[in-house]
Order: structure tokens, then C-alpha cells, then sequence
């Protein structure tokens, strides 16, 4: 396994806090997760890093070297960071991050023709923690985000939110060939029935969630593939080999891919634009938020699924005055702009 910066900060945060659930609670993620990042990461590098002891986690000697050269290169990062950051964006550029499919891009479109808005320039993460970080940070303006319901806050002191939407479902996709392609939602049990690619168990925010509302439903779910990106994730379906989670918002592709819901609405997530008090962005948060929420609406024939959910309950929860758009135009759907939640987070396949 290569170690990444998150490796880093998480060795980082355990010789600090001595505890692995306090640097849970620090990084913004579960225990079993970050215990099962603390094993892979001392397999990766050939020894125990902690011990336990009286006091807590303790690093052994190995721990400690690992540590150190941690610290030194997230320093090194920071400062690099700060020299980045120097190099200001054209004056009115507007910087939105985020993770969530079309809306990612069609909040984009709409900002880029706002007289008060000069330009705009997208920058995709699929850590919605990371996003978070840049806006509380100053290097986002605008951030669209999904969040699993878990009790973690992870939205930091200084930066503002609007509720986009409370509870969106999570639908899946798979191949129009595949056994459970019939037409209406589909049970979580027989979606167990299947392999499934996703992130890891425990990984992210999002696997932690999955698994946690499998656990409750008393199914668990057969992930076998281990892709890198979009395109094999999107393969593997299309070749009827895994199912996948898919945002709402995910167009139907007639020819191979289908979305469909899942019985009972079992999993979903919140979704946010956040932003810093103080800033134009703040000052339009109203407008931009009826934008979105139009954009939202306009989805509308993007799927059966979709339109159903959006027929019972999404609509409601449009804003005041705002007005909904026509229908999505019908024949083929178009294959949406840029990418969706990867693998580093197949939850944007979902959220895609």
C-alpha cells in the first residue's frame, strides 16, 4: 500500500491524542475505521507503529521514527500550501468545490452568468471532510456536499450551510441485463444477493454508514472488487459483475446502465451548500440556493426512480416561490459533464 497524507494525519492525530477513539473523533471518522487504517498501514511498513499501555497508545520505536518523518512532511505540506495559496484566483472567481454529480456543474453554469460573479473555477474532491477543511480554510467559496447521517459534526466552526435537501435517497445502478433490472425498487436483501463495488468496509464516512444500515437490515453486502477509478467501476456494472450505490440524480443510460431505488429508502443522505459568512457568496446564498434547487427539480425524467421519489416527496422541499422547471427532455440522456463520488469514493458513482 502506498501511504498517503491521510495515512500521515491519522499517525499524526493517534501519537497525539494516545487514543484511537479521541483521534477518531479528531479526524472526523469511526474507530473501526481508523483501526483498520492503523493496520494496514503498519503491514505496509513492516512493524507494529503503537502500543498500548497505561497511558494509551504508545508509539514503539518504529512508531516514533514514522511519526516524526510524518510530521516533517505534513509541515512540508502546509507550508507548500501557504505558498499556493499566495498565487491569488482572477479577481470574481469564484471557487466551488464538492462531490455531487450534475450539480456540481450546473450550480457552475448558473454562477458563471451572475453579473456579480466574474468567473468561476471547479475543484472536485471526493472527501467531503477535505472539502469542508478548504472552505473553512479560504481556498473554496461554495461547497456542495452529501453527508451520511452520522453523529459526527464535521462541518467546522466558520463556515455556514443551507439545507439543500434533508434526506436524499440513495438509489443503484446495474446493468439493464442484470436479474433485479425489473422495473420498481428493489429490496436490500436482494441486492446482497450480488457482488457490490463500493469503497472498502470502514473506510469513509460514507462505507461506515453502509455498513451500519446493513448491519441493522441484517444483510451484509459482497464487495469482491477492488477498482481505482470510474471507468472500471462503471464497466464492472455494465458487464452485469457488481451493482453499485447511485446518487438520485443519476440518469438512466437505455442502452446498458439502469437506476433504480431501493425498497424502503433504507439509505440517503443530507445535502448542503456551505460557504463563509461574509463573502459575496454569503451575501447571494438565497439565490444560489433557489438556483440549485431548480437545477434540482429540473431533473425531473432523469429516471422512473427519480421522477417517482421526486412525485411523493423530493418536490416539497422545494423553496418558497421557487418555480419547478419543465421536464428533463426526453430521448437518450446525455452522459453528464465531467465525473461522479470515483472510487476513491464510489459512493459518487452514487453520487455521480
Amino acid at each position: 500500500m502506498e501511504l498517503e497524507l491521510r495515512h500521515l494525519r491519522a499517525l499524526v492525530a493517534i501519537a497525539d491524542t494516545h487514543s484511537l477513539v479521541r483521534a477518531a473523533k479528531v479526524l472526523h471518522v469511526s474507530q473501526p475505521a481508523l483501526s483498520g487504517l492503523l493496520r494496514r498501514v503498519e503491514r505496509s511498513v513492516g512493524g507494529l507503529l503503537f502500543a498500548r499501555s497505561p497511558t494509551g497508545c504508545v508509539p514503539t520505536a518504529l512508531g516514533a521514527d514514522v511519526v516524526a518523518d510524518a510530521r516533517a512532511v505534513l509541515a512540508g505540506m502546509s507550508a507548500l500550501t501557504d505558498r499556493i495559496g499566495e498565487r491569488r484566483e482572477p479577481s470574481g472567481t469564484l471557487r466551488v468545490g464538492g462531490y455531487c454529480g450534475f450539480l456540481h456543474l450546473a450550480v457552475s453554469r448558473w454562477l458563471r452568468d451572475q453579473p456579480w460573479c466574474g468567473s468561476v473555477s471547479v475543484h472536485e474532491d471526493q472527501d467531503e471532510t477535505g472539502t469542508l477543511a478548504s472552505v473553512a480554510a479560504g481556498a473554496l467559496d461554495l461547497a456542495l456536499v452529501y453527508l451520511p447521517p452520522l453523529p459526527d459534526r464535521i462541518v467546522p466552526d466558520g463556515v455556514e450551510s443551507v439545507v439543500v435537501h434533508p434526506r436524499e435517497p440513495v438509489f443503484v445502478i446495474l446493468a439493464r441485463s442484470h436479474p433485479l433490472a425489473r422495473p420498481g425498487a428493489i429490496p436490500l436483501a436482494d441486492i446482497a444477493e450480488y457482488p457490490w463495488v463500493d469503497d472498502p468496509p470502514w473506510t469513509t464516512r460514507w462505507s461506515a454508514y453502509l455498513q451500519g444500515v446493513c448491519r441493522r437490515h441484517g444483510v451484509a453486502l459482497d464487495q469482491p472488487h477492488r477498482p481505482q477509478c470510474l471507468a472500471t467501476v462503471l464497466d464492472l456494472v455494465r458487464e452485469g459483475m457488481a451493482l453499485a450505490p447511485a446518487l438520485a440524480t443519476r440518469e438512466d443510460r437505455r442502452d446498458d446502465i439502469v437506476v433504480r431505488a431501493i425498497e424502503g429508502a433504507p439509505l440517503w443522505q443530507e445535502l448542503r451548500l456551505c460557504y463563509r459568512p461574509g463573502t459575496v457568496v454569503a451575501e447571494r446564498i438565497g439565490e444560489i440556493h433557489h438556483a440549485v434547487a431548480r437545477a434540482y427539480a429540473g431533473r425531473r425524467g432523469c429516471s422512473a426512480a427519480f421522477d417517482q421519489w421526486w412525485h411523493e416527496r423530493g418536490r416539497d422541499l422545494l423553496p418558497t416561490g421557487c418555480a419547478t422547471p419543465p421536464r428533463h427532455p426526453a430521448g437518450p440522456p446525455q452522459r453528464p459533464a465531467g465525473h461522479p463520488h470515483p472510487i476513491g469514493d464510489p459512493n459518487q458513482l452514487a453520487r455521480g
